[in-house]
């Protein structure tokens, strides 16, 4: 009986759940009042087509048709803020008042400095624009993407401010942020995890497994993060949103759209191709793409780095859906494939004849229900349920040897993610919600002897079954009060960690982490702030962590049974100016990590050596400190001419063996003359940093640094283009003074001197 009468309870319990979930995402306000408006270029006065208009806090939204002109519904009871935005135009927020029955009438200026100006999410959770967030943020616009083509995702983050793209491989690209990266900086896609159980410390490929053809921009929220996203936010937040198909104003359309882009020297030949229907409430996209990329043609008298060249192909599905005009509903599905990434660095450094990744293939699908409401309590309820896999098969032969190994690793993740956007009261915002995500694992290897024919089947890099399930409660506010705003939060995440094989029995994990933030905002005028912040960061360790039994760069690695969360605290200073002809940011930032998970010598049943190789496991033995420096300004010279820079500056410690941190990124950096004229832009651009010679014990032994450090380098590159009514054509030449170079702690060298070309269409 008492077991009947738990079980009664805990389904009363369930049931309340269900109510109090259902509540949320039932009461509807629905919006009566029309307006229309048009908009136009304030530079020639012509219309300006594919402008989206959204009413914030809801699921109304729009975009001008070829003439300029929209139509929108507004809500019933309130005034309506509307987010105007363009690629290539600076933003606009525009109050409308519900009481005025009036046609807009919207000028967009062009924008070459986009500092400060640009919408970001991943920040608050709220379409803010850049300047208005507490938060040290980077953005890589539409426009950006546009006007650069980058080749890979990863490329396409290269100069930005406060990042640091390492490239292990050409199919590669780890990100660092404020020094860190691999598990210690957290990856998005449209808000979804892309960290998984197998996340590894250091750089990884993972980052290039998103197609930079899907991308509509990414926003890099730097050092913040852990309280609104969870584990892995060590260093920051990358989050990659993907381009959506929108609503239009009136009649439904067909569309299409396609891009082709050519590399000299054999190093590109990739294409697009998309389509689009869209109507008032239903819109869809759909694209493929097919990338072929050869060797890299370095600079210098380097030239071909082989192997590393490798192809990929993928496709991308997209559809939106509003059911009222309080509902929504968005679902996605992504798909990459690589073949052949060849790792240059092990067969040239390393005494492999082969190494490879083949397949190495992304999955992932995504449904999103928002709803909106004049509840202040419930202002937007989004429930996020995602579906993902990662599949990567490794493939090695040694110099001089017939054995060939090839290790396959499947990781299926789940993920559910319910937010609640409220307005407690008129000055007072919160964003608060739950997540959960469950990781499983399927680890495999296969030894071959390619003289016997000989197959021997035997445990993966994990063992086979392993999982991850990580689950957090968050609540991030904001009061504002004349002109200052005051931001804060808290999180609180558990896991549970599994493993298990004959060889090292069984491995079980619980943590937990309690982390928060708090951050001042001073607004001394509506175009400058200054900003003080404090928050805790925190990272889980994985399966990865805890039952790795395998080879790395300089070892071999054994499972781990005791490991808790690696921990940092930061304290930041920072100033914002948004001006209409200067834009600067500037930070300054001291972050003190803890209980760092990091390799230290261990043995294997009572030997030090497995096979010539020195053994190590994971611990949680070290502490580092990081110090910074970030700085960006944009200065408009005149209506055609503008000045773009950024600096980045990092000092870390590695404070448990008095010596360098590892992989701390050099001082670096870009300068940039833009030009733009309606349907023209060009730009002169210098990438730079500078020798790193301050090197840990681990950077010593690590084949991709040179003796000695990374010597400092800059490389001048050009790009223009034109567009004409649907049909763009972009030109640029890279590393015009052919210098030979090489990003620090990479495996492959920069491109030499070459030419590049993309040509996109709308039809």
């Amino acid at each position: 009986m008492k077991t009947d009468l738990r079980t009664g309870k805990s389904k009363i319990k369930m049931k309340k759940i269900f109510l109090t979930i259902l509540a949320a995402f039932s009461t509807m306000q629905l919006f009566s009042q029309v307006i229309e408006g048009s908009i136009v270029n304030a530079e020639t006065n012509k219309p300006l087509a594919h402008v989206n208009v959204l009413v914030k806090n809801s699921a109304q939204g729009t975009v001008s048709d070829s003439g300029g002109l929209f139509l929108l519904s507004l809500p019933e009871k309130q005034n309506a803020r509307l987010l105007i935005s363009c690629v290539g135009f600076e933003t606009q927020e525009v109050e409308v008042d519900r009481d005025e029955n009036k046609r807009l009438s919207i000028q967009l200026r062009p924008a070459s400095i986009q500092l400060n100006k640009s919408i970001v999410v991943t920040a608050t959770g709220n379409e803010r624009l850049s300047f208005q967030t507490p938060d040290a943020v980077s953005v890589i616009t539409g426009q950006e993407l546009k006007n650069n083509a980058p080749r890979s995702m990863a490329e396409a983050l290269i100069g930005a401010t406060g990042v640091w793209m390492q490239k292990t491989n050409h199919g590669g690209g780890s990100p660092f942020v404020r020094g860190l990266t691999g598990n210690q900086t957290l990856l998005l896609i449209d808000g979804i995890r892309l960290n998984n159980a197998i996340f590894r410390y250091g750089p990884n490929q993972y980052f290039n497994t998103i197609d930079v053809f899907s991308v509509d921009r990414v926003e890099v929220i730097r050092g913040k993060g852990s309280v609104m996203y969870g584990s892995d936010a060590l260093g920051g937040v990358i989050n990659v949103l993907t381009r959506t198909p929108q609503y239009t104003s009136g009649q439904s359309c067909f569309g299409s759209r396609g891009q082709l882009k050519y590399m000299n020297k054999g190093m590109e030949k990739s294409g697009l191709g998309e389509v689009l229907y869209e109507t008032k409430n239903f819109a869809i996209s759909g694209s493929a793409n097919y990338k072929d990329f050869g060797d890299i043609y370095a600079g210098g008298s380097l030239n071909y780095e082989r192997p590393s060249a490798y192809d990929e192909n993928g496709f991308n599905l997209k559809a939106k859906a509003r059911f009222s005009e309080n509902w929504q509903i968005t679902s996605a599905l992504q798909y990459l494939r690589q073949n052949n990434v060849g790792r240059y660095d092990q067969v040239a450094q390393r005494g492999y004849l082969l190494y490879r990744y083949d397949p190495q293939i992304h999955r992932l699908a995504y449904v999103k229900v928002e709803r909106y409401s004049e509840n202040n309590w419930f202002r937007k309820v989004k429930l996020t349920l995602s579906n993902q896999l990662s599949d990567e098969t490794r493939k090695k032969q040694k110099e001089n040897s017939t054995i060939f190994t090839q290790e396959s690793d499947l990781i299926k993740t789940n993920g559910i993610l319910l937010e609640c956007n409220s307005l407690i009261q008129k000055n007072w915002e919160a964003i608060s919600g739950a997540e959960f995500y469950a990781d499983k694992v399927e680890s495999g290897k296969t030894t071959t002897d390619l003289a016997t024919g000989s197959q021997t089947p035997s445990r993966g890099l994990y063992p086979d079954g392993s999982g991850m399930q990580n689950f957090g409660l968050f609540s991030q506010h904001s009061i504002k009060h004349k002109n200052l705003q005051l931001n804060f939060g808290g999180r609180f995440n558990t896991f549970q960690i599994r493993s298990s094989d004959n060889e090292f029995g069984e491995i079980k994990l619980k943590p937990n982490s309690l982390v928060g933030n708090i951050s001042l905002q001073y607004f001394s005028s509506p175009t400058q702030q200054f900003i003080v912040s404090a928050h805790s960061a925190f990272r889980a360790p994985n399966i990865n962590d805890i039952s790795t039994f395998g080879s790395f760069d300089y070892g071999i690695e054994i499972p781990s049974s005791d490991l808790s969360p690696e921990k940092t605290f930061t304290v930041e200073g920072g100033y914002k100016k948004s001006a209409e002809q200067f834009s600067m940011a500037f930070t300054a930032f001291n972050t003190r990590l803890k209980d760092q998970i990091v390799r230290v010598e261990s043995t294997y049943k009572g030997e030090e050596f497995i096979d010539g190789e020195r053994v190590y496991k994971k611990a949680n033995v070290a502490k580092s400190n990081i110090v910074g420096l970030e700085f960006e300004s944009g200065f408009q010279l005149n209506r055609r001419l503008a000045i773009i820079n950024n600096l980045t500056w990092l000092y870390g410690k590695d404070l448990e063996n008095d010596e360098p941190m590892r992989r701390i990124p050099p001082l670096n950096g870009k300068l940039a003359l833009q030009y733009s004229q309606a349907g023209i832009f060009g730009e002169t651009e210098l990438l730079f940093a500078s020798p790193q010679d301050r090197l840990s014990s681990g950077d010593i032994d690590d084949h991709r640094i040179p003796e000695g450090g990374t010597p400092g380098w800059s490389i001048l590159n050009f790009k223009t283009g034109y567009t004409w009514d649907k049909i763009s054509v972009n030109v640029g030449l890279q590393n015009i003074l052919n210098k030979a170079y090489r990003i620090h702690g990479s495996g492959v060298d920069g491109y030499g001197r070459s030419f590049w070309m993309s040509f996109q269409f709308k039809v």
